[in-house]
């Protein structure tokens, strides 16, 4: 079933509030509610939907203004959830219920910015979709709420084919694609990630060695290297897929929930702490910690994009009386560290962030042959001194 509507209108905005850190915010026109799930098109432009509200919305940082499409009345008791950028530049998107007494919404909903059209496609399988991504080849990969199962979705013929996770009731979510097109996710009942490889339809999954982590998002930077929050124990890790190996480190602000990560073009991690009300950033290389205060008290900072770009960061704030979009320079924030609203923090416990390579791992084996070589000569010295010597006495 497909049905399509198209409904718009635009708003021009000037309220846009100035700090002395790096950090500003946007507030949000009347008729809109707090943002919730959001991301950032190649031109610039950042998409988001209500937390309380049916609408797609759109802000234009180069015109300031900002655009409202309401999701058509005919879909009947859903909202709008989460939602993901497809190469073509279409959104894709799930629906929640509006209503507690309302049918599952087994459907996924499709807007075409270039005519304002929205599209409804009823799924033909008992599953509820919740995350989304759509990957380089343009297939839709999602994961539902009421299954333990990774879906795809080929647009050619809109078939779907479920791929159960091996581990029951490990509730995945959190979905990334790395370079090779495999799909990574979070486990957090099961406390572990997994890996989806579609050319072979086969599962990896991998046991956090933190307990009752809860890993939630998931980033992958340029050399392949899997990070995620461990909401539970307020960490950022990281996975060496090549190495099956996990390190982590300690967020500075306690029980700061840590919530969306990104990675950006020079391998920092960014992150929101949801209950922190900051923006912190992870310098794997030097093991720092950099936070930044973010201007609204409160702001419940909960989803976060970025402009490549324009090294920006875009992050909406989930407090509804907040009503803001914030927005961090990348560049900025991390010329001057000692700006107001920053803090620094080094992390001495885990020297494994430290990491660059296998050439850590070679000067461990030679630093363990050295002090092999050095037992076994303390060894052959020990026996030769307490054997008897030719021509002494017995």
């Amino acid at each position: 079933m497909v049905v399509a509507f198209a409904l718009g209108m635009a708003v021009l905005v000037s309220d846009v509030s100035a700090s002395e850190g790096p950090i500003k915010e946007v507030a949000l026109p009347e008729g809109l509610s707090s943002a919730q799930a959001i991301a950032v098109d190649p031109s610039g432009r950042v998409w988001f939907t209500e937390k309380i509200g049916k609408k797609l919305a759109l802000f234009d940082p180069a015109k300031a203004e900002f655009e409202t499409f309401p999701l058509p009345s005919s879909w009947g008791s859903v909202g709008i959830s989460q939602f993901a950028l497809s190469p073509d530049g279409e959104i894709w998107f799930t629906v929640r219920r509006w209503a507690e007494n309302a049918e599952l919404p087994h459907l996924l909903g499709k807007f075409t910015p270039a005519d304002g059209f929205f599209t409804k496609y009823v799924l033909s399988i008992d599953a509820v979709p919740e995350e989304l991504l759509v990957d380089g080849e343009g297939l839709i990969w999602f994961v539902a709420s009421n299954k333990d199962s990774l879906y795809r979705v080929d647009l050619t013929d809109f078939s779907v084919k479920g791929y159960p996770v091996p581990t029951p009731n490990g509730n995945p979510r959190s979905l990334a694609v790395d370079a090779k097109g495999q799909i990574w996710f979070a486990e957090p009942n099961a406390n572990k990630i997994g890996r989806f490889v579609p050319g072979v339809e086969r599962f990896h999954e991998y046991e956090i060695p933190t307990p009752f982590a809860n890993p939630g998002e998931i980033a992958i930077d340029n050399d392949g290297k899997v990070w995620f929050v461990e909401l539970n124990t307020n960490r950022i890790a990281v996975f060496y897929p090549d190495r099956i190996r996990f390190d982590d480190a300690i967020i500075p602000t306690t029980n700061s929930s840590p919530g969306s990560l990104v990675v950006d073009e020079n391998g920092n991690i960014w992150f929101l702490e949801y209950r922190g009300n900051k923006v912190g950033v992870f310098t794997p290389e030097a093991a720092v910690f950099r936070e930044y205060a973010i201007p609204t008290f409160g702001s419940l900072p909960g989803a976060l994009a970025i402009d490549r770009e324009r090294s920006t960061l875009w992050f909406s704030e989930g407090n509804t009386e907040a009503k803001r979009l914030g927005m961090l320079s990348i560049d900025e924030a991390l010329a001057d560290p000692k700006q107001k609203g920053a803090t620094s923090k080094g992390v001495s416990s885990r020297e494994a962030l430290l990491e660059k390579g296998p050439q850590k791992d070679l000067s461990r084996w030679v630093l363990l042959i050295v002090l092999i070589v050095l037992a076994a000569m303390i060894a052959g010295w020990l026996r030769y001194s307490r054997s008897p010597r030719e021509g002494t006495a017995t």
